[in-house]
């Protein structure tokens, strides 16, 4: 699909709109999503009812529900949630968003990953265990910093919102989405690559500025590296041509660090260099990729559409080991 007028140039890969019959996975998903959003709001509703009734001056907004809703206090008590929460939502913006994430980009990328298992366990374990990791955090933060709640929800459905985009910006890594022309030093290509960013910047800015709430950032920026750890190092995904498999995606432009604007590469370089070598080497949670990991990795992601990343140094030992070899043929 692509729209053009003289500001503005929007296009949109016709495989990813190709939803006409939606696959199985993606279609429970969406249908789950759904159901679960209207109980939750018919559970909400009912539960307000019972307030107003009794006398209670209660904002709706303010009231939950535990069974369904991830709350750090009740979280013994009603464990499930941990699981439910990736099905349900409470913002009508957050609902649509999702709900078209999910049929369209839900869709695409189970044709892609030729797997129906690989996208409900990207959605629903690994959102799961990053639901764990954020009630544990939120728990133990709330002991050590004043003013962390522990008795509101949390949104427990991030791996949709922010573990989707990451996924295409690794399908459509030099995919432009939208184009600004024709406005001088404002001309700007807006790439599937800049996504998962700008989609953290606007979530993190959205609570450090109108929201306030520190338990729910934690929960947006474990989600991104809970999913993009997941995808780097652990997915394992089948050919469809033969019964080749790859663990993880290993190819250069999909390093953590190319998720992140180039000003604060400079910063962010040696520190996750650091993190990975103490991961890698010393605690051995991940495994070390090799070359063969990452040439076959580059290979697929060049399929994809990404530029190859030139190492100078790597570089310039080709280049010095192929003159020593033409010295001795001499």
């Amino acid at each position: 699909m692509q729209y053009s007028c003289r500001y503005l140039e929007i296009s949109t890969p016709n495989s990813l709109l190709q939803f006409n019959k939606i696959p199985p996975a993606a279609a429970f998903l969406t249908l789950s999503y759904m159901v679960c959003t209207i109980v939750l709001f018919v559970l909400r509703r009912f539960e307000y009812s019972k307030l107003v009734s009794s006398g209670s001056d209660v904002a709706f907004d303010s009231v939950y529900s535990p069974i369904m809703q991830m709350v750090p206090s009740e979280i013994l008590n009603h464990p499930y949630s941990i699981v439910l929460s990736n099905l349900v939502d409470v913002n009508v913006w957050k609902i649509s968003i999702n709900t078209i994430n999910l049929v369209v980009g839900g869709s695409f990328i189970e044709r892609d990953w030729n797997s129906s298992a690989e996208i409900l366990k990207f959605t629903l374990l690994i959102g799961s265990v990053t639901n764990v990791i954020v009630v544990a955090v939120t728990l133990l933060s709330s002991l050590l910093i004043p003013g962390v709640k522990i008795d509101v929800p949390l949104d427990g459905n991030y791996t949709v919102l922010i573990g989707f985009p990451i996924v295409y910006k690794q399908l459509f890594p030099e995919t432009t989405i939208i184009r600004l022309k024709n406005l001088g030093f404002l001309s700007k290509n807006f790439r599937f690559k800049l996504l998962p960013i700008f989609i953290m910047s606007t979530l993190t800015v959205g609570q450090l500025v109108f929201f306030h709430h520190f338990a729910q950032l934690l929960s947006i920026w474990i989600t991104f590296f809970s999913c993009w750890i997941y995808l780097r190092f652990f997915q394992v995904l089948t050919s469809t041509q033969n019964s080749d498999y790859m663990v993880g995606d290993a190819s250069d432009t999909f390093q953590l660090i190319y998720l992140f604007p180039d000003i604060t590469k400079p910063l962010l370089r040696p520190i996750f260099d650091w993190i990975y070598n103490i991961c890698s080497n010393k605690l051995r949670i991940i495994r070390p990729f090799e070359s063969g990991d990452i040439d076959k990795s580059n290979s697929v992601a060049e399929q994809r559409g990404a530029k190859k990343i030139v190492n100078p140094v790597e570089e310039r030992r080709k280049q010095l080991a192929l003159q020593m070899l033409q010295e001795r043929m001499v």
